[in-house]
């Protein structure tokens, strides 16, 4: 795709230009480029999901894309979720992840995922591996747990590749915090457990 940017950022221009929609002819007479190349240009940029497509009788009309950017869909839901980049920096980071932490945005993009998951968890060579895995293009899940001054939390931590615009490798780190559904489950136990206590006394009387 990087070849084809100067044309691609011409097609995004004119589309943003004309949210109506245009049609392969029209976008090839605004840009100057003959019509083939425009289609091709336009199928990599569908691919990628820089422009949508609806079909209006024989006329296939595009648009700019109306897809909710990935920053703020992170957003929507409690999971803890972080994006890093074959580097190991962390480029994105949701509200969910900053606030258990405790800790400031500006803070944390740029670092390496490596301090943050020696700052969450004891056991991080099984988390290397995963982050690794996922660079390899595998997926990688583990249950752990963390430990703060008020509490103890248990987590199923899934590391999945990602590929960026540009074609770049990286992960995506998704925390999800199963604590309330666990001490849930050992409450219950205990509850059944007093229960039967409580049966087997009744029963000796």
């Amino acid at each position: 795709m990087d070849c084809y940017e100067p044309e691609i950022a011409l097609i995004k221009k004119v589309l943003q230009e004309n949210p109506k929609g245009m049609t392969v002819s029209d976008i090839s007479r605004k840009i100057k480029v003959n019509r083939n190349s425009v289609a091709k240009y336009l199928d990599i940029m569908r691919i990628s999901g820089h422009v949508e497509m609806i079909t209006f009788g024989p006329a296939k009309v595009f648009f700019p894309t109306r897809r909710i950017p990935i920053s703020n869909m992170l957003n929507y839901t409690s999971d803890y979720i972080m994006v890093f980049d074959n580097s190991l920096k962390i480029t994105l980071i949701n509200d969910s992840f900053l606030e258990f932490m405790k800790i400031n945005r500006e803070n944390i993009i740029g670092q390496t995922v490596h301090e943050i998951i020696l700052r969450m968890f004891s056991d991080e060579s099984e988390l290397f591996l995963g982050i690794k895995e996922a660079l390899d293009g595998r997926d990688y899940t583990k249950e752990l747990d963390y430990e703060n001054k008020k509490q103890r939390f248990f987590f199923i931590v899934k590391i999945k590749p990602t590929t960026f615009e540009d074609g770049k490798n990286g992960g995506t780190i998704i925390i999800k915090n199963k604590t309330g559904a666990m001490l849930a489950e050992k409450a219950l136990r205990d509850s059944e457990e007093n229960f039967r206590k409580l049966l087997k006394k009744i029963s000796k009387k």
